[in-house]
Parts: C-alpha cells; sequence; structure tokens
C-alpha cells in the first residue's frame, strides 16, 4: 500500500509548527484544529493549484511515463540505480533504519531507487500532479507522497537522517533559497544529497537557452507535437553533426532535441523516446537558473555542514554534492 494514512502525522502545519492528524479526509492541525491539508488520492495537498508553477513536470511525467524506471523498463540495465549510487555515495553511509526525505520526486523514477535502501521510511513530495503518477506505480508501506512546495517543506526541521534533492534546485524561482530550505531538514549526523546544473560558460551555450524565452510559453501540448513530428529527422541530423567538433558544437547549441547517441540497451526507438522526453524537459519549465559550484559549495558549508563527495565539472554540467551536518 501506498502512502500509508498513519504516516502522515509526521507532517506539519508550517505556520505553528504543530503535528497534524486525519479527520475525514483533512489534515487537521492537533493544537488549533486548523484545516491545513486536503488528502486526495491518499496524497496530502499542502499547495493551491495556483502555486503549482510546475506543471509542465506533471505533464511530462504522466505522458513518459516509464521509459525511465528501472522497475518497468528493462532495456534500462538499472542504469538509474547506478547513476544514483555514483552520485550520491550513499552505500558508503548506514542507511538500515534511516529516514529519508526527497525534495521534488517528480513522477518517482527516483523514488523508487530510494527505496531499494534500507531505509524504514521514504518521505518524498513534489510540487507539481507528477505526485499521482509516482503513487500509481510504487507501491510500498514505507514511501509516504505529498504535494508540496520546497519553499515551506511541510516537515519540522532537522527531522531526517538523509535528505536527497535531484535535478530540482535550478527549476525553482529561487535556487539558493530552495537550497538553504532543504539544508534545515537534515539532523546533526544527517546526510544531504544536491544537484543543480552548472552555470558554467560552456553549459550556458545549450540551445535551450536560447528558445526558452518562447517555449516556456507555449501550451505543453504544442511542444509535445513538434518534437513527435521533428525529433526523428533532428536525431538523424544530430547523428551526422556529432560526427565533427565543430558540428557537434552547432547542434549542441542550435538544434532543439538533446541528442542520446546511445544509453544503456535502448533501441533506436527508445532513444528517440527518451531525446522527446529530455527535450521536453528542457524546453518548457517555468524556470531553469543553474547555480555556480562555488555558490552551491558555500551555502552548504554555511549552513552547517561538511562535504565528503563532490562533482564539481568545471566546464560541464551538473554539478552535485553529498555532505554530513555537523551543527
Amino acid at each position: 500500500m501506498s502512502s500509508n494514512v498513519s504516516n502522515f502525522s509526521k507532517h506539519i502545519n508550517i505556520k505553528t509548527k504543530n503535528h497534524l492528524f486525519v479527520r475525514e479526509g483533512i489534515l487537521i492541525d492537533k493544537e488549533t484544529e486548523e484545516e491545513v491539508a486536503r488528502v486526495v488520492n491518499n496524497v496530502p495537498r499542502f499547495i493551491a493549484a495556483y502555486q503549482d508553477y510546475a506543471s509542465n513536470f506533471g505533464y511530462q511525467w504522466n505522458k513518459w511515463n516509464s521509459i525511465l524506471s528501472d522497475s518497468r523498463n528493462s532495456n534500462l540495465e538499472d542504469a538509474k540505480y547506478k547513476l544514483l549510487l555514483k552520485r550520491t555515495q550513499f552505500d558508503k553511509f548506514e542507511t538500515s533504519g534511516k529516514t529519508i526525505l526527497e525534495c521534488g520526486c517528480g513522477g518517482g523514477d527516483d523514488t523508487e531507487i530510494l527505496l531499494r535502501f534500507p531505509f524504514s521510511e521514504v518521505h518524498a513530495f513534489d510540487l507539481s500532479t507528477a505526485v499521482d503518477r509516482a503513487r500509481k506505480f510504487l507501491s510500498d508501506e514505507r514511501l509516504v507522497l505529498s504535494q508540496a512546495s520546497i519553499f515551506e517543506i511541510p516537515y519540522a526541521d532537522k527531522s531526517f537522517d538523509f535528505v536527497f534533492c535531484h535535478r530540482v534546485l535550478q527549476h525553482t524561482p529561487d535556487p539558493v533559497l530552495a537550497l538553504k530550505s532543504i539544508c534545515q531538514k537534515v539532523k546533526v549526523g544527517g546526510v544531504l544529497f544536491v544537484h543543480s546544473y552548472h552555470r558554467s560558460k560552456k553549459y550556458m551555450q545549450h540551445f535551450k537557452y536560447k528558445y526558452r524565452f518562447i517555449t516556456k510559453r507555449i501550451p505543453h501540448f504544442f511542444i509535445e507535437q513538434f518534437l513527435n513530428v521533428f525529433a526523428t529527422p533532428m536525431h538523424a541530423l544530430n547523428s551526422r553533426l556529432y560526427k565533427s567538433r565543430w558540428g557537434k558544437k552547432f547542434a549542441f547549441g542550435f538544434i532543439p532535441l538533446e541528442y542520446s547517441p546511445k544509453y544503456s540497451n535502448f533501441s533506436k526507438r527508445e532513444l528517440i523516446q527518451l531525446e522527446k522526453l529530455v527535450t521536453f524537459d528542457a524546453l518548457t519549465p517555468m524556470y531553469d537558473t543553474p547555480m555556480r559550484w562555488s555558490e552551491m559549495k558555500s551555502i552548504v558549508e554555511a549552513e552547517g555542514f561538511e562535504i565528503k563527495y563532490f562533482n564539481d565539472n568545471p566546464s560541464g554540467s551538473p554539478i552535485y554534492l553529498t555532505a554530513v551536518r555537523k551543527s
């Protein structure tokens, strides 16, 4: 069973810091009896529709609902698991019996990887309706899903052994404030993993930063239809351009398709579907603000963490780190 109702008691009212209880499908403040969130489809909804600036992610993860799922796409060959293990280094830490909070779970492709670790509880939230896809496909009594904002996380400070935030920060209105917000949820001695696109000179030449001022304003359906029509010929064009240094540079900067010559054990058809997904992800978000490595590092250290593992990727993207809270 997904999102066991009894586990909703870990949520709090961010205004009063009081814990909550469920009454007739509503989360209620235990002290003030204020109605804090409605439980819809067994998921607490801490946001109103107008607060969802991430509707594109709800659209994309419900559209491409299995291509990046290790459990539902055997051709991935555990690619997601291997990637997250490499980036987080979670195998270097004791995870048995520990709690983890995933900030920005999307449709749950990373969540299903986190459930492979022996965490006692896996709490995951997302701003978008992608949480409904996560609930549909993920079934584990340890999992608690909610729809919430990264700026108003409905959990007490210093309440989790692990906090995980992957491919999210750059898609918030204020990545610095978002990073500080998630840092607050890590216990002393707990582990933080954060990731961001990198504001490097090379990465900022990517085609999306030339077209996003238009594409983020176009209805998602039309971006999807554009990719349905042009992805295959653009893939063929990119396969030629990427054979030379200057062709690759031109394609990276101007051809609006994220090229994947090979990925795991994908067929050509799957590669093109993956390219559609990643390109949609690049062109449609309301926000896309990469961080500099120096900025990420200084914020995490100022919040009381010691960085244990990291990838600063001086010329490219992404950047990420795993750190332990010392104070």
